[in-house]
């Protein structure tokens, strides 16, 4: 047991003598988090060590309560329970309310976070539980199986107003029920919901059909779309959602000032209206995405129709502040990505993350190689591509030994996703992934979905395993004689690779030597 008074008046001479760790053991914010895997109940003890560093810490501890039975309520009657210092509320299951759970949410005031998921959600319990809810509340989510209508949580919602002024972050999952009109929401429930939550920064909405049925006949022409009216929205998620294009158009051009956005729909939420003849579509698409979503920094797309290919590429042109692109189920040439990354080279556009998933092998290595070349990509922070190390050989030359990668300096993530046999790579391949990562001064994440026979591709990366590290009582950390870490690099945190039938059965052995010593910074390590 590790017993520290916090209370004893230390001299200036005798704080300036004080190991490193017993300096670091002053910072509040570190004992936070080491305190915040204690059971609730126990917080409230630490002011038995001392009550100096328990009022010290007591501002940045922030307790997570899950209730998933009644059980779990009662611990609101525990008066040593710490409820003042709750600040996210997780309600599994429980679909009524008791004194328990009254009693909690009324000691519970500082709240800012309530995650409620029902099985069967009934809109009585939710109404209550809402009406309960404090005046910090910033971030929610319901969740439900069906059995109610999305329409009838939403009015539920937008009954409670106080609830909805403050809430910034709100999240609605509710499963259908197999009739169309229980996850529907007409476009006037949605501006609505919209025109209540005043404070909404970031939106997520799950398998929601969005009837955008225009009110005038007027605002069918994408043309004469919504204006923009909700400029504090910042980030907008739907997944599994049903939305026409014409839908999709009108609803971003509500937010002007949208930063992040991602997008799983219809595959045609990205074609011009079909109602248009062909020539009238590209004019009306052109002209409403020119001025769409103009300080979007990080798009992600599922794109699973070829037909919805023109229609992406063109809204996605347009925008002259991306940074992050993640493109899943792509099934374009590389061609078409390499005229995109043209457009954006022109307009200086400077992209930091590009994660592409295609759905089908169209998109090759060499067209991959053409668009990684081209200037909008020469300060990528992540590249996330199914791909081998195959890749990774284009860029290698061999006269010189150094990769011609034009993000070599900046590059922190990598992810090489192909799970390709080591034999079927091109000769040279493993070698050059090898030198490649060597010269990649800022990588800390690394995927490798070959499957590896052995341990060679990270031989003299990282430290040498048979060295042994200097003692920590002697050696120097500045002046000449410093110890020059430069050597050990990349210095590793994240790694997740591929191994064969014989890696998996003859070498996890090695394992700690060849991964855990060689990358002693590393925090996560796994196999796909």
């Amino acid at each position: 047991m590790l017993l520290i008074n916090n209370d004893n008046n230390d001299t200036a001479g005798e704080l300036e003598q004080r190991t490193p760790i017993e300096r670091v053991l002053d910072i509040p914010e570190l004992w936070s988090t080491i305190l915040a895997y204690l059971h609730p109940k126990q917080l409230r003890r630490l002011r038995l060590v001392s009550r100096r560093l328990y009022l010290a810490c007591t501002p940045h501890i922030h307790v997570s309560l899950i209730l998933t039975s009644q059980k779990h309520v009662e611990v609101a009657w525990d008066q040593d329970f710490p409820s003042k210092l709750v600040s996210s509320l997780r309600i599994v299951s429980i679909d009524q309310f008791s004194p328990a759970l009254t009693h909690l949410l009324n000691e519970c005031t500082n709240i800012t976070s309530l995650d409620i998921n029902v099985f069967g959600l009934d809109v009585d319990f939710l109404q209550e539980l809402l009406d309960y809810c404090p005046q910090h509340l910033k971030s929610l989510v319901i969740r439900s199986e069906g059995f109610v209508s999305l329409e009838s949580i939403v009015e539920t919602f937008l009954q409670s107003t106080t609830v909805g002024r403050q809430i910034q972050s709100l999240a609605l999952d509710i499963g259908s029920t197999g009739l169309f009109e229980t996850d529907a929401l007409s476009w006037t429930i949605f501006r609505s919901l919209l025109d209540s939550c005043t404070s909404l920064t970031s939106l997520f909405l799950s398998a929601v059909k969005v009837m955008d049925i225009p009110e005038s006949l007027e605002e069918i022409n994408p043309l004469h779309a919504t204006k923009a009216m909700f400029p504090n929205l910042v980030s907008l998620t739907m997944t599994l959602c049903d939305i026409s294009s014409v839908g999709r158009i009108r609803l971003l051009k509500m937010f002007p000032n949208l930063h992040t956005l991602d997008m799983t729909c219809r595959d045609d939420v990205f074609q011009a209206d079909s109602g248009e003849s062909a020539t009238n579509s590209v004019v009306a698409l052109e002209m409403t995405t020119q001025d769409l979503c103009e300080q979007l920094t990080h798009v992600r797309v599922n794109s699973r129709s070829q037909s919805e290919q023109e229609g992406l590429f063109r809204f996605l042109g347009h925008l002259r502040h991306l940074e992050r692109l993640e493109l899943s189920g792509l099934a374009t040439q590389g061609a078409r990505l390499l005229d995109l990354a043209e457009e954006w080279s022109r307009n200086k556009v400077s992209l930091k993350q590009l994660t592409l998933s295609p759905k089908y092998r169209k998109l090759t290595e060499e067209g991959l190689e053409k668009v990684l070349l081209k200037p909008c990509f020469s300060r990528l922070l992540v590249l996330d591509a199914w791909c081998g190390p195959d890749l990774i050989l284009r860029f290698w030359n061999r006269e010189t030994q150094r990769s011609q990668l034009p993000f070599l300096d900046t590059l922190r993530a990598l992810h090489l996703r192909k799970e390709d046999v080591v034999s079927d790579l091109d000769d040279g391949a493993m070698e050059a992934l090898n030198m490649t990562l060597k010269q990649l001064p800022r990588l800390v994440d690394l995927t490798v979905g070959t499957k590896l026979e052995d341990f060679g591709v990270f031989q003299g990366m990282g430290r040498d395993p048979e060295v042994l590290l200097p003692d920590p009582r002697t050696v120097m950390y500045t002046g000449p004689e410093a110890v020059d870490w430069s050597d050990e690099r990349p210095f590793l945190q994240t790694l997740v690779i591929g191994c064969s039938t014989e890696f998996f059965t003859h070498r996890m052995g090695d394992i700690p030597r060849q991964v855990g010593k060689r990358f002693r910074f590393l925090e996560d390590f796994k196999f796909t």
